[in-house]
């Protein structure tokens, strides 16, 4: 199975604003496989693979995206050309060569990345990256069910019968 190394540039809006981050000195933009099987493979691949190319911009998610095989946007270029020379300078100062890579393969990525063109006049269909909350605060009704009120309402009247039966039974009535 050929798998295709299409990738998009991602903003992530909220690194930029969060000024104790640990991942300050990394840039906002990061770049992301269009293919899940993609993604997938390269989270298959070894550590040292993986950590290359988190180290150059790529995320270890993939996007969803409505361009075509070898298109990307053309507002991408700058961002793009700078994943790619992180990248190619990663490679060239860990060395890949003896690396677990799994279905990721080399040449294939380097080819879709060269013939790779910018589409002219299309914007960018990828939506700006928004982490989900991690917990999400329950809903929580303003107004009692149907079901509450009525449980509420036999309580009360089962509680004022037994209080009148206890009046009546010491001889007090009201």
């Amino acid at each position: 199975m050929v798998l295709e190394y299409d990738f998009d540039i991602v903003v992530n809006e909220e690194l930029e604003d969060d000024a104790g981050s640990e991942r300050l000195d990394m840039s906002v933009a990061r770049a992301r496989f269009r293919k899940v099987k993609t993604a997938d493979a390269l989270r298959a691949a070894s550590p040292k693979i993986r950590k290359i190319f988190q180290n150059a911009g790529f995320d270890l998610d993939s996007t969803k995206s409505g361009m075509s095989h070898g298109y990307f946007a053309e507002g991408d270029v700058a961002e793009r050309e700078r994943i790619l020379r992180a990248l190619f300078t990663n490679i060239r100062a860990a060395g890949i060569r003896g690396e677990y890579c799994g279905e990721f393969d080399f040449h294939q990525f380097l080819y879709d990345v060269k013939t790779a063109k910018p589409r002219v006049g299309q914007r960018r269909q990828v939506a700006d990256w928004t982490p989900n909350p991690r917990y999400k605060s329950p809903a929580t009704p303003e107004r009692r069910s149907i079901h509450g009120r009525i449980g509420f309402a036999l309580g009360l009247a089962v509680i004022l019968f037994a209080v009148l039966r206890y009046l009546a039974a010491a001889g007090a009535t009201p």
